[in-house]
């Protein structure tokens, strides 16, 4: 008898020490670091999804970085910068290697930094994301595990995207060239590759307040918008006008243009008021809720001017008789024929506005040629820029009503503010 309960015992330390011993799920077992690398004229809130989903995947929010640079400035060190980022990343997390994840030009950055093999040691695994096909995978000699995520629907990498000899080639039917970056087949295909398991997500928890941050930056270069202040409104779902005169929240960026708002109310709809600085033109954003904690929220200043792009928003309407609206969709495109998107009774997802080979992204709606009505006509500045477009429309202030703007069974109403007080930006 008193064998048998030793032997016994022994068998459930065995059990007890092999359980012990199986790798724990990712998040306990403190996975790799992440960097994420945009690609032209985009920012960090690109990886919002990814970001999300990781974190529900069990990664710890620290393991996670988003590296903004300038697109616009091929001149600089792109590659000594993003090699800076990611030996602070590896300090900050004690870990001896980070994966790398790169989309559209940030893929070519990332070829570009893991061409030298003394970076290329510092990065474990390379996702490649709707950017160029290259001859071979990341890395000296094609060192570097590489995963070429595409899709034959990316109309912006067409010509030269599709498999690379000797990665791990995925194609992903019909999506766009910024839904490979935020779809969440993408995600599944990136986790897989990174961990070698698919990802078990928690489910999401039903709250009455969360946290939302992220950062202050000016439109096109990234650079920060320090000590920016950023004021939160609550506004009427039905009327989209303010709940209260006064903020219901307030804070002020730091230096790198970093914010954070605590205990924000949960699926309400929300203003976002930045102030780059005490001259500087308001941006008004609208957001429809927050259900989650967000922490990739980028607020863009209007530059002042010195790049086409600056000098292409210091040009919108900056008066008291029209409103200045930009509708901003952060992940997808709106491609004719696929996507419903409308302003009022103005239908914007046309071909002329949003053919698939434009990848419209962001639509910037005023009236141009000051005849007091919407001709629905595209903004012809906007002709040379992927991503962006636009359109003849009309927002008079003085009527009181509010704008109504439909995307894809999504609709968000808004007030009309005078452009002189500030451009409005509806994000979905």
């Amino acid at each position: 008898m008193w064998r048998n309960g030793f032997f016994l015992l022994l068998l459930v330390l065995a059990l007890t020490l092999r359980v012990q011993a199986q790798p724990q799920a990712s998040g306990a077992s403190a996975p790799r670091p992440v960097v994420m690398v945009h690609g032209f004229l985009a920012s960090g809130d690109t990886w919002a999804p990814f970001y999300g989903d990781f974190v529900r995947a069990g990664y710890p929010s620290e393991h996670l970085y988003a590296h903004d640079w300038n697109t616009l400035n091929q001149a600089a060190d792109h590659v000594r910068a993003l090699d800076e980022a990611i030996d602070s990343v590896l300090a900050r997390t004690g870990a001896r290697q980070a994966d790398l994840i790169g989309h559209s030009a940030g893929g070519g950055l990332a070829y570009r930094y893991l061409a030298d093999s003394i970076r290329a040691a510092k990065i474990a695994r390379y996702v490649h994301i709707g950017s160029a096909r290259q001859k071979q995978p990341a890395g000296p000699n094609g060192q570097t595990p590489t995963l070429n995520l595409w899709s034959d629907g990316d109309r912006v990498t067409a010509a030269g995207g599709g498999d690379i000899e000797g990665a791990i080639n995925r194609m992903l039917p019909g999506l766009d060239h910024y839904q490979v970056a935020t779809h969440p087949d993408a995600f599944r295909e990136v986790y897989r590759f990174l961990n070698d398991s698919m990802p078990r997500l928690r489910p999401t928890i039903a709250r009455t307040s969360v946290p939302i941050g992220g950062r202050a930056v000016f439109f096109g270069d990234n650079k920060p918008a320090p000590e920016a202040r950023i004021e939160l409104f609550y506004t009427d779902a039905t009327t989209g006008q303010r709940s209260s005169e006064q903020p219901a929240a307030h804070t002020q960026a730091d230096a790198q243009g970093r914010w954070r708002l605590e205990n924000v109310r949960a699926n309400t709809p929300v203003e976002l008021v930045l102030w780059a600085s005490e001259n500087a033109r308001a941006v008004h954003y609208f957001f429809a809720g927050f259900e989650q904690p967000h922490s990739l929220i980028y607020l863009r200043a209007l530059p002042t001017g010195g790049s086409l792009v600056g000098m292409l928003l210091a040009s919108l309407p900056d008066t008291s008789a029209q409103s200045t609206i930009s509708i901003y969709l952060s992940r997808q495109a709106v491609q004719a024929g696929r996507d419903t998107l409308k302003v009022n009774d103005l239908t914007l997802s046309t071909l002329t506005l949003a053919p698939p080979e434009k990848t419209a992204i962001s639509f910037f709606l005023f009236d141009e040629n000051g005849n007091g009505q919407t001709d629905g006509t595209p903004l012809n500045r906007f002709a040379r820029f992927p991503f962006l477009t636009g359109a003849d429309v009309f927002f008079p202030p003085a009527d009181g009503l509010p704008v109504e703007i439909y995307f894809n069974g999504q609709r968000q109403r808004i007030r009309k503010i005078p452009s002189d007080q500030g451009v409005q930006v509806v994000v979905f």
